[in-house]
């Protein structure tokens, strides 16, 4: 499997948020939302965007807290965490003050654990002008929302859906190391529920069989129903007698 970033529609849309909040001028809102799904491609487009504008990268957790959160972003600003938050506020301020680094905070649904998180990194934005993009799950657009306060910040509001079956030939053109024919690709798309994390482990395991059986491509009669996927069982409760 190749390790490259397909271009979906998904992708493309979320590039050209990115460069619209990179191009903004001063006095406009520059902050943005990526949500979706599990395996809908997030954590994969924030990886390669990070790399390609120089972001600023954080994985929110449960054990968050004000404190923690700003000792990561110091860390990651080069410099030394300290124990109280006015000292790495100032850090802070100082190191993102031009504007030129975005910062990217994953798994972001976290931070409504303790919104003075929130409170905290609408400061920073506030103080400095650097574009933050929250990266969370379905339901953190809707909580956004209902807070006023953050929710006139963001001026990207990116969401991940499936991808259709063009976006389907698409990532198995670009990942896979053997032809996948339109008919497997079409059935590893319905199988997959158009959920890409789900499409790559399916195209994986069809590169595999293609190189140990010899081929160079693939199609339905050749897969011969094959499972693409070991799933989670789903368990029926026993009929009691």
């Amino acid at each position: 499997m190749r390790t490259v970033l397909a271009s979906t529609k998904n992708v493309r849309r979320f590039q050209a948020g990115m460069r619209e909040l990179a191009g903004q001028p001063k006095g406009v809102e520059k902050m943005g939302l990526l949500w979706g799904g599990p395996g809908e491609g997030k954590t994969t487009i924030i990886s390669a965007t990070v790399n390609q504008m120089d972001g600023i990268y954080l994985r929110a957790n449960a054990g968050w807290t004000v404190t923690s959160m700003l000792q990561e972003l110091v860390h990651e600003l080069g410099g030394v965490p300290a124990g109280r938050r006015a000292p790495m506020m100032r850090h802070c301020f100082k190191a993102l003050r031009d504007g030129s680094r975005p910062l990217f905070v994953d798994e972001a649904d976290y931070l409504f654990r303790q919104t003075e998180m929130l409170d905290t990194l609408r400061d920073i934005y506030d103080e400095t002008g650097s574009p933050i993009v929250l990266i969370g799950m379905e339901d953190i657009a809707r909580t956004i929302k209902n807070n006023g306060r953050f929710a006139r910040r963001i001026s990207s509001w990116i969401e991940f859906r499936g991808v259709d079956i063009e976006d389907a030939r698409t990532v198995a053109d670009a990942v896979c190391e053997v032809m996948v024919e339109d008919d497997l690709v079409g059935h590893l798309h319905r199988e997959a529920g158009a959920n890409i994390g789900r499409m790559c482990m399916g195209l994986a395991r069809i590169e595999r069989f293609a190189k140990a059986s010899g081929l160079s491509s693939v199609n339905c009669e050749a897969w011969n129903e094959r499972e693409l996927f070991y799933d989670q069982p789903n368990f029926s409760k026993r009929r009691l007698r």
